[in-house]
């Protein structure tokens, strides 16, 4: 089936189902986008990887992952779009007759998932409104990261993630600390429903193979929260190299 902004808006009619604000739902309705999307996931996916979909939605991703990706757990908390979900993943399942194929959809809040044993990717179209709790849950707070992440997700966040001196913030040395970002793609208002009122975009997020030093947040928090200090007079002024010579210079005096 073809998606656009009206079969989607007619769909969830059809189902008597309006977009939540309350859990930021959108859906994105552009083929061409969820095929840029699907082929910057493969750009970076390993073997036996668990692709980690956040917010199945309707299903117009996760049905395009599951073309690609034999190992899918899509996650999705409102359970009137559960139902539809597993119907089409279903479906999907018994025409590609693929049986070592393994698509769970599971109601849960990403914030509460608990990652799985083997390496994984976290992908999908992102709530704007929990982007910084997902980010700081899964770039610093647990042991078992993903080794990458792909979202469409607020160009402008985005940016913020990518942000260089004089205007590095927490979240930008969270994030960078964290891996390689690029942004893909421009996705326009027109390719997702409801329309929001900001450009998006398709980030790639490619985990860094040399972890930060220990002390790294405790040193980057402490001239955060009690700047100027005798080595940062500024925090936003500083990036992340400088941050991890001063790490390094720290633990080298002790």
């Amino acid at each position: 089936m073809k998606h656009d902004q009206k079969t989607c808006e007619n769909e969830l009619k059809t189902h008597n189902i309006i977009p939540r604000k309350y859990y930021g739902q959108v859906f994105t309705t552009d083929e061409k986008i969820i095929d840029e999307l699907i082929k910057t996931i493969k750009s970076i996916y390993k073997p036996n990887t668990k692709i980690v979909e956040i917010g199945g939605g309707l299903g117009y991703i996760t049905e395009q992952l599951a073309e690609h990706f034999d190992d899918i757990d899509c996650l999705e908390i409102d359970e009137n779009l559960l139902s539809i979900l597993n119907k089409k993943i279903e479906h999907k399942m018994n025409t590609k007759a693929c049986p070592n194929q393994s698509i769970g959809v599971i109601q849960k809040d990403i914030l509460e998932y608990e990652p799985p044993e083997q390496d994984y990717l976290l992908v999908g179209n992102i709530p704007f409104h929990v982007s910084g709790k997902l980010y700081r849950r899964f770039m610093s707070e647990i042991d078992h990261k993903p080794y990458g992440m792909v979202f469409i997700t607020d160009k402008q966040y985005a940016k913020t993630l990518m942000g260089q001196p004089p205007r590095c913030y927490r979240v930008s040395l969270q994030a960078q600390g964290y891996g390689e970002i690029e942004i893909v793609n421009d996705v326009p208002p027109t390719s997702v429903y409801p329309e929001p009122k900001v450009m998006s975009c398709i980030m790639k997020i490619t985990q860094n193979p040399t972890p930060l030093p220990q002390n790294f947040w405790k040193v980057v928090n402490h001239h955060f929260e009690n700047f100027p200090t005798p080595e940062v007079k500024s925090p936003k002024t500083v990036g992340l190299k400088r941050w991890i010579e001063l790490c390094k210079t720290i633990n080298n005096n002790r």
